[in-house]
């Protein structure tokens, strides 16, 4: 009796521990341990038979009482004929002694010294056969009534406690694969919304390529399409950029009869997934000696009724694997691309049949747009800390093409000149206007003249144009050294700056009316100072104006869609804020997004007035202790002589004062001398008994590089030198 309340009270225990846990090994090896120590066994096994999500059997086992590596070199106790109740379910077996049971005719080889066995089954309460437990004695007849019974309830328990196990499993399981097709029903609508929003191939390729560069991992994503014999990237993101742009790939083209995951999945319209490096040099030896980082893709067909336009390609730097439903995912993706393209084609083709029906007037608007194009600039300057994103839309009212324009002009001193501008009007006649004040303004601020001059200049040009219209424009010279901008506006709409911090407003400083009103009309200057992270949008009004609303309405969807733009790349976000605000206008746009990273590192500067020669000592001091300061002493002799020699012929050539600005950009200085002279010196040589003229041959020879530079109505002569 107390051994029973004793073997009572331990599986009570026991089963409080196994009931506990939730984990199926955990479980599984405690009912193993509680049968063996109940039972007096000196081992026993638990010999588990799941089903998989597929259906399919399997089998493993778990041990108590002895360490897995005494089966290392022996077979396991085999579920023979006579532990078939104990397999099937019908019953519990007990074996007193293996050598003399006439049920058993031989032992396998190796078999362990074990005699007295004791096997039943663990059923569930529907009756699934979850496994057998069987257990184990050196001595014959080592279990008795009482171990047969003790082993019948740990079985009985077993089956609760591995089946709330698997129950906690499936649904831990559940969980998981509903937040992940919730995650992949949310990535396959923003792709959906995107492509019923692209009425371009560009933009349909951005919405699935940009879409899935980010969630899916993927460190390289491109669209190929087919033609004339090769799959030719037409989109696509490398190197982790989430750029769209073909050129960070490898691999551009793609012959269709050389064997590749792309023809392969061209060929026979279904997804082709490779899940390891080693399965792509099986596969694809020739792809796999010319990739490099990539160890897992797919490739999925973009295919539309009978044809097949291309393929969509997935690249991974690691081995992976591609669950159902994430294929099907992308596979949906694939499809619903293939559509939007089909359908962008269509509509091209419809558009361009119009465009053969059109008369004459058809013909010579092509002629204006493209004059109008023509009269835009190419490629803009780089300007040191300064990113420039630039876009211009033409409107799709009307039969003429008008006069909006932007530009970015370079000036002395590494300053950048932003400019948008507008000609009244929709004719040849106002993109010829643009083209002439664009070039005029864009020669005057490259000569150096402050933007209010410029302005002033291009304004008494159209009065001798005597173009008879108006034009509004925005000029901001930001210098990257300071972070000063300096504002002009004419008539403009206000430009917008977005801080650092995400706040966005209005630049709402003094500006002064549009050019072609009054010819000697002088415009003010406004200045803000920007910091890093800052941003600036110049735009012209068919961005914000819509027939029936007031424009305060269309300046504060501006403001919203810059702040909703976040703080990506300048080329990204311009194409996000004219998608937000819709890019089918009846006036033109031109828009210009400027991102500012701050002064740059190692750079500083210090500037000195210098009005007469006796004070050229005083630049020489100013000189030696700016070094000192910047801890540039090693340069001091040949930067002070430099700064003597350079001053001394500004104030003896000019009769007036002289800038004198120094700066530093890391372990170069440069030497700026601004004075109101325009003529350009010119190093000559000097006769023997000369006193002087040899200034600039004395800056050629010490100075690594040196030059001038036009600066409004004077000049500015530079040289730099580098510490070694």
């Amino acid at each position: 009796m107390d051994r029973i309340l004793a073997d009572l009270h331990v599986f009570v225990g026991m089963t409080e521990a196994i009931n506990s846990n939730l984990d199926l090994r955990a479980v599984l090896q405690g009912v193993t341990d509680a049968g063996t120590k109940l039972s007096g066994a000196q081992f026993g096994a638990f010999f588990y038979t799941p089903t998989d999500s597929d259906g399919q059997m399997s089998r493993f086992h778990v041990l108590s009482g002895v360490d897995e590596s005494v089966f290392a070199q022996v077979p396991p106790p085999r579920l023979s004929r006579i532990f078939e109740p104990a397999r099937t379910g019908t019953g519990t077996i007990r074996v007193g002694d293996v050598l003399n049971d006439p049920r058993i005719e031989s032992l396998p080889h190796g078999h362990l010294p074990v005699r007295s066995y004791l096997a039943t089954s663990v059923m569930s309460r529907t009756g699934e056969i979850i496994g057998a437990l069987m257990f184990g004695h050196d001595d014959p007849h080592a279990f008795d009534q009482r171990s047969e019974d003790v082993v019948r309830l740990v079985a009985a328990q077993a089956s609760v406690a591995i089946e709330n196990a698997r129950l906690f499993a499936a649904e831990k399981s559940a969980r998981k694969q509903a937040e992940e097709a919730v995650d992949r029903l949310a990535l396959l609508q923003t792709i959906t919304s995107r492509l019923a929003n692209a009425f371009t191939s560009r933009e349909a390729l951005s919405a699935v390529v940009d879409t899935l560069s980010g969630p899916m991992g993927a460190h390289r994503i491109g669209v190929y399409l087919r033609e004339d014999g090769v799959f030719r990237l037409v989109a696509g993101t490398g190197g982790g950029t989430g750029q769209p742009s073909g050129e960070s790939s490898p691999m551009r083209l793609l012959r269709a009869d050389w064997p590749s995951p792309a023809a392969t999945a061209a060929a026979t319209r279904e997804p082709v997934i490779l899940r390891s490096v080693e399965q792509m040099r099986g596969e694809y030896p020739e792809l796999a000696m010319s990739l490099r980082g990539v160890e897992a893709g797919v490739c999925l067909p973009l295919t539309f009724g009978d044809n097949t336009l291309g393929v969509l390609v997935l690249a991974w730097p690691y081995p992976r694997a591609f669950p159902t439903r994430e294929v099907e995912m992308l596979s949906a993706a694939a499809g619903q691309l293939a559509s939007a393209l089909e359908r962008v084609r269509l509509y091209d083709a419809e558009r361009a049949a119009q465009d053969r029906l059109a008369d004459s007037a058809a013909q010579a608007i092509k002629v204006s747009q493209t004059l109008q194009r023509s009269l835009l600039p190419r490629s803009l300057p780089k300007v040191e800390s300064v990113e420039v994103a630039v876009r211009y839309l033409p409107g799709t009212a009307g039969a003429e093409v008008g006069g909006d324009w932007y530009d970015l002009i370079a000036g002395p001193g590494g300053v950048g000149v932003l400019v948008v501008g507008d000609v009244q009007g929709h004719s040849i006649g106002a993109a010829a206007v643009m083209g002439q004040l664009r070039t005029a303004l864009h020669a005057y601020l490259a000569e150096g003249h402050e933007p209010h001059v410029a302005v002033a200049r291009v304004n008494r040009v159209m009065a001798d144009l005597d173009a008879h219209v108006l034009v509004t424009c925005c000029l901001i010279a930001l210098d990257p050294a300071s972070g000063e901008a300096k504002i002009v506006r004419a008539g403009h709409p206000l430009p917008l700056l977005r801080r650092a911090d995400g706040s966005v407003q209005a630049i709402a400083e003094e500006g002064g009316i549009p050019l072609g009103v009054l010819a000697d009309e002088q415009w003010p200057t406004a200045t803000v100072r920007l910091e890093a992270g800052d941003r600036l949008l110049l735009y012209t009004d068919g961005l914000v104006e819509h027939p029936g609303d007031d424009v305060t309405t269309g300046v504060v969807a501006l403001m919203e869609a810059t702040a909703a733009a976040g703080f990506g790349r300048a080329d990204a976000d311009a194409d996000a804020i004219l998608a937000s605000l819709g890019t089918h206008r009846r006036d033109d746009v031109a828009l210009m997004v400027c991102d500012y990273a701050g002064v740059p590192a190692g750079r500083r500067t210090a500037t000195l007035t210098v009005e007469d020669v006796d004070a050229v000592s005083r630049a020489r001091a100013f000189t030696r202790e700016t070094l000192h300061k910047w801890r540039m002493a090693p340069l001091e002799e040949t930067v002070t002589l430099l700064v003597s020699e350079m001053v001394t012929n500004a104030l003896v050539h000019t009769d007036g004062f002289a800038e004198l600005e120094l700066r530093r950009d890391d372990s170069q200085v440069r030497i700026l001398v601004t004075d109101a002279h325009s003529r350009v010196p010119r190093p000559r040589e000097a006769a023997l008994d000369a006193t002087g003229g040899r200034g600039l041959m004395l800056v050629e020879s010490l100075a690594e590089e040196w030059g001038v530079v036009p600066s409004g109505g004077g000049k500015t002569v530079w040289a730099a030198v580098t510490s070694a």
